[in-house]
């Protein structure tokens, strides 16, 4: 899934203050959080949906300089980039089969796994875009971020 880092360069004086822990635990952290969650927003509304699994298994984990968003659902990357053509274990698309006016039982299972077999499945990007129509959201954070710093602290980002 893509990355978006945000690299802050300055003097030493500076980079020193932006490690302390007020700084960590106040600012940064809301920053994060704010960041995270309007990816998080923009991919729930660019995943696909068709039992809702992959919408809402899309989360943040805050780390201490580091926030990750994504799915957990094992089968995200496939949606995201597509695959190549392959043989589906069996079973294992009778459900969706089913849902989408497939024939019931093995027979419909097995016509939609021919056809992945024959052209893999399309990619449906959902992570990419959240993350590209979030950056005006992001630079607005950064830009909060950098006025409570100054303010509260008295060091200019």
């Amino acid at each position: 899934m893509p990355d978006i880092k945000i690299r802050i360069e300055g003097d030493d004086r500076l980079r020193r203050a932006l490690n302390s822990r007020r700084i960590i635990h106040g600012p940064l952290k809301t920053f994060l959080m704010r960041s995270a969650f309007i990816v998080e927003l923009n991919a729930k509304q660019r995943a696909p949906v068709d039992t809702g699994r992959l919408r809402s298994s899309i989360v943040t984990i805050l780390q201490p300089r580091k926030v990750s968003i994504g799915p957990t659902v094992q089968y995200a990357p496939h949606v995201e980039y597509g695959t190549r053509p392959h043989w589906p274990p069996q079973g294992a698309l009778q459900p969706w089969a089913r849902r989408h006016g497939f024939p019931t039982g093995s027979i419909g299972d097995f016509l939609v796994r021919r056809a992945i077999a024959r052209r893999g499945t399309w990619a449906h990007p959902f992570m990419r875009p959240a993350a590209r129509a979030s950056l005006a959201g992001i630079k607005a954070a950064f830009e909060a971020m950098r006025i409570e710093i100054k303010t509260r602290f008295g060091h200019a980002i």
